[in-house]
């Protein structure tokens, strides 16, 4: 491919062998020629005329400006020009062509050859100890010729002068092998070096070059360095046994719009890297052997631009391939073997998109992804000495239809702040983990198969990562383990054959499981540690060595539309202070169905069991024992749909609100939404259009009025109604919804929307999507997303936005979307000195205190004593009073020598004395 639009006519025209014309100008040193000097025979010879040169050292400084052409006479000799001083060989003006010369330097770091202006053609010639250089109009074709012995640099192209090699070889180089600086245009091909003490390659400035079948090995530095706005294109060449990179690029021309086109379609046709000078930029690499290189196989780095195509890079001194700052990359078929440290390292804001490549056998990570954004389909990351593919910072890493195995650590580790996506993809063969989750990163896995490790899948993240449709099996221990305080989504995914429990649910957990099954674990298909609150929608567990669900001590849950069967213990287990909601679920063929420790409390609605030994739940009728093979059981003739708002529930929810502490204006509000969707349901049932209402609502109010609590009571009233289809409460922030960078808000908003779908999405401080002063950020882009969302999903969810009133006014008004679909806003009041003393006393009631008549009394005044600013904790505030009264109890009553049952549960007005706690709570 030429450097540029027809660049190899450019410089093959005018520079071949002329016919001869006129006599042959005859030059030698023992006097048989017509000329003893070749300066001579070039001033006597005519335009286009040919001097031939006998055998001999010649002490010729040789100045050219006409076109001519110097032939060595005796092909078995050697023509040796070697000037005392000055140049060997300069050109100034015309065509001149150099046939079988030796051209020998004056001095060591000065020019053998120089052109300035014309053309030169270099033909079989043998240069040695200086430089060949052309620079401003000149041109230089170089064809089987050699360079040895120089210093500084072989060859120098520059300042737009044209350079084209066919055929060189330089040896022993104190430097640069070939340079192309400033504007020059370079052709390399065939050329082969060895003992270069510098960079092989140098093309910098706004110079362009193609370089074809060369070999460039051992060389000081790198084999290739590419520099500020360089066009190259690299075609069919070996770089190898460099002390430095390989390919070193800190900076290119940008590509075309369309660079990415020829990678995103598949795998490119040759030659179908963008071209360097044809409408495009940067460097492309093509059909290349990297290999021994003493630091990375490739580093692109700065602003440097680079497509790789079908290249390998094997045995790189440190990452097969380096990507900094702000250097972007596509890869297509490109292997990378053997290195030394990680295959592929993505730093600070690079970019890199690979399209079938593979990366094996590295000694440390496949995939190292420190920042910046790396888009992999179709590729094998295998054998790897570390994690297989490890992310940190605020890297974001997507994976499409990819296989990661072999790995005696993790075979995706997301880490720090990154995001991760996988698709299509297959995990395999890790020690420890097939996929971790930690520290505050993100990650989406689609249609993903996970096998082995001793825990398959690890989430440790404040986030909620996203498994839908994805295969976890083979894990040695737990298949999924969900660490204390996560609430991962698990939609259509499946876990087979762990050798302990299927699901781990840690404290505090909170993780949805939609139409998931648990098969083949040796221990529980499912177990919930205290605090845990799993949420499982037409869940199947068969197979469990012990229970199918496992509700620890202190464990909550819902669970609705499950079918747990094939147990080894009884099907589900509830422990000491349990209290989980299970509503139609169906066990069968188990020895029992389910066991309650002595303080347990669930709560059973419309569960049944078939073919059960020792049955708690009744039977099923046989004539529809059938459809209890369907993923989603059908509910019992005879058991009672409470979503369908037959009253039952929505009596005892609405009773529940009436019992919250104040909020009478927030009590009627509800109770009149209530009403309004009853009427919904009845004016539908008439065959009537149901009048309007506002599905969502903000919420106003200081911290600590109970927002949240009413906003998961509207949630189960609506289910309670028929019109959610579960109403659990999700509740984001900001941080929940908003990314880091370009690209990022869009889809965390979106997972968040979907793990409310069927419930209401809780914005807390929903005002701080909208920046002060009306600014832009990625908050605005948030909105939008929601916006959108709620309109695709207006009967499938409930979104409550959150926060003071008057930034919530302000928040409202920033989106002509957001002012039409929030229209209702409850007002909750701050709590009156009563309100915080009733509050006070739930609390000690809860925990087996009570209030003295002095306690109350104090209470009352404390509460009215106390500022009522901007941000006052309400709630919260009379709940840490509370706390620390019980401290100052625990204080007086440890120095009584005898204290009653009475003075050990009596809170009085002398625990007031000394609490401080902050208003705000």
């Amino acid at each position: 491919m030429a450097v540029e639009p027809n660049l190899d006519e450019a410089l093959t025209d005018g520079l071949s062998s002329t016919p001869f014309t006129g006599r042959v100008e005859r030059v030698s040193p023992r006097g048989w020629g017509r000329h003893r000097s070749i300066g001579s025979a070039v001033r006597a010879a005519p335009d286009g005329g040919v001097v031939t040169i006998a055998s001999g050292v010649y002490r010729e400084h040789l100045v050219i400006d006409r076109p001519v052409t110097l032939v060595a006479a005796d092909r078995g000799g050697t023509v040796d020009i070697a000037p005392t001083t000055g140049t060997a060989l300069s050109v100034r003006a015309g065509s001149v062509t150099v046939d079988g010369l030796t051209l020998r330097a004056a001095a060591p770091g000065t020019a053998a050859v120089s052109v300035a202006a014309g053309s030169l053609t270099l033909n079989g010639a043998v240069i040695t100890g200086g430089v060949v250089e052309a620079f401003g109009n000149a041109t230089l074709l170089l064809r089987q010729c050699v360079i040895e012995d120089a210093s500084i640099a072989a060859l120098t192209i520059r300042d737009g002068a044209r350079g084209q090699v066919d055929g060189l070889r330089l040896e022993h180089i104190d430097g640069v092998g070939i340079a192309a600086t400033d504007t020059a245009h370079l052709a390399l091909t065939r050329v082969t070096m060895t003992g270069i003490t510098g960079v092989g390659i140098l093309v910098t400035g706004s110079s362009t070059a193609t370089i074809k079948h060369c070999d460039i090995g051992h060389t000081g530095s790198a084999g290739l360095d590419f520099a500020e706005e360089a066009r190259t294109h690299v075609i069919d060449c070996t770089i190898h046994d460099a002390d430095g990179e390989g390919i070193r690029a800190l900076g290119s021309a940008a590509f075309g719009p369309d660079w990415w086109t020829p990678l995103a379609a598949g795998r490119p046709a040759a030659g179908s890297a963008p071209a360097p000078g044809a409408g495009g930029g940067g460097l492309a690499v093509e059909r290349c052997h990297i290999s021994r290189t003493q630091a990375a196989g490739v580093w692109l780095g700065g602003t440097a631009q680079m497509v790789l195509t079908d290249v390998d890079v094997t045995r790189a001194g440190t990452a097969g391939v380096l990507v900094t700052d702000e250097g972007r990359l596509g890869m297509s078929d490109t292997r990378i073997t053997h290195s030394a440290q990680t295959a592929l390292a993505v730093r600070d804001d690079a970019e890199v998109r690979a399209v079938g490549c593979a990366f094996t056998d590295s000694t440390a990570n496949g995939l190292y992804a420190a920042g910046g954004r790396t888009a992999i389909s179709r590729g094998e990351i295998r054998r790897s000495g570390y994690t297989a593919v490890h992310l940190t910072g605020t890297a974001s890493v997507a994976l499409r239809d990819s296989v990661v195995t072999g790995t005696p650590e993790i075979g995706v580790h997301a880490a720090d702040r990154s995001l991760l996506h996988l698709k299509d993809s297959v995990i395999e063969a890790a020690a420890v983990h097939a996929v971790a989750v930690s520290g505050s990163a993100d990650a989406v896995l689609s249609t993903v198969r996970l096998t082995g490790g001793r825990v398959a899948v690890r989430l440790d993240t404040p986030h909620r990562p996203l498994l839908e449709d994805c295969d976890i099996r083979d894990a040695t221990q737990t298949a999924v383990e969900i660490a204390d305080g996560t609430g991962p989504l698990l939609i259509r995914s499946r876990v087979h054959g762990c050798g302990a429990a299927g699901v781990i649910v840690g404290e505090n957990a909170t993780p949805v499981l939609d139409r998931c099954e648990i098969t083949a674990t040796g221990g529980s298909g499912l177990a919930a540690a205290t605090g845990a609150f799993p949420l499982l929608r037409a869940v199947t567990v068969t197979g469990s060595q012990k229970n199918g669900l496992y509700f620890g001590p202190g464990a909550h849950g819902e669970v609705t539309d499950a079918t747990i069967s094939g147990t080894g213990y009884p099907a589900i287990h509830i422990g000491d202070q349990a209290d989980p909601v299970l509503s139609r679920c169906h066990v069968h063929d188990a020895d029992q169905d389910v066991s309650e420790a002595q303080n347990a409390k669930p709560r059973y609605d419309g569960c049944w069991s078939t073919g059960v030994t020792t049955a708690t739940f009744p039977e099923r009728a046989p004539a529809s024992a059938a459809a209890t093979a369907t993923s989603q059981p059908e509910a019992p003739p005879d058991s009672q749909d409470q979503r369908a708002g037959d009253g039952t529930d929505l009596d005892t929810l609405l009773a529940e609100l009436a019992e919250l502490v104040g909020l009478a204006r927030v009590k009627q509000d509800v109770g009149t939404m209530v009403r309004l969707v009853q009427m919904v349901k009845r004016r539908r049932a008439a065959g009537l259009s149901p009048p309007p209402m506002s599905r969502h609502l903000v919420f106003a109010g200081n911290p600590g009025t109970g927002k949240t609590t009413v906003a998961r009571l509207y949630g189960k009233l609506l289910n309670a109604l028929g019109m959610l289809s579960s109403g659990h409460l999700v509740e984001v922030d900001r941080g929940t919804l908003v990314g880091e960078y370009v690209g990022h808000t869009a889809p965390k908003t979106q997972a968040a929307f979907r793990r409310a779908l069927g419930g209401v999405l809780f914005i807390d401080e929903a005002y701080a999507l909208v920046p002060e002063g009306g600014g832009t950020d990625f908050g605005q882009e948030a909105i939008s997303t929601l916006v959108k969302l709620m309109e695709d999903h207006r009967d499938e969810i409930v979104v409550i936005v959150a926060g003071y009133p008057e930034q919530m006014a302000h928040f409202v008004a920033a989106n002509p979307g957001l002012s039409s679909r929030f229209s209702r806003t409850l007002t909750f009041d701050d709590y009156t000195g009563s309100e915080l003393v009733h509050i006070v006393e739930r609390h000690a009631g809860m925990h087996d205190y009570r209030l003295s008549g002095s306690a109350r009394e104090a209470l009352a005044a404390f509460f009215a004593a106390t500022g009522r600013g901007e941000g006052f904790g309400n709630g919260r505030f009379a709940r840490k009073v509370f706390q620390q009264m019980t401290e100052q109890h625990a204080g007086r009553v440890t120095q009584l020598v005898d204290s009653t049952d009475e003075q050990l549960s009596t809170l009085e007005a002398d625990d007031l004395v000394g609490v401080d706690v902050d208003e705000r709570g």
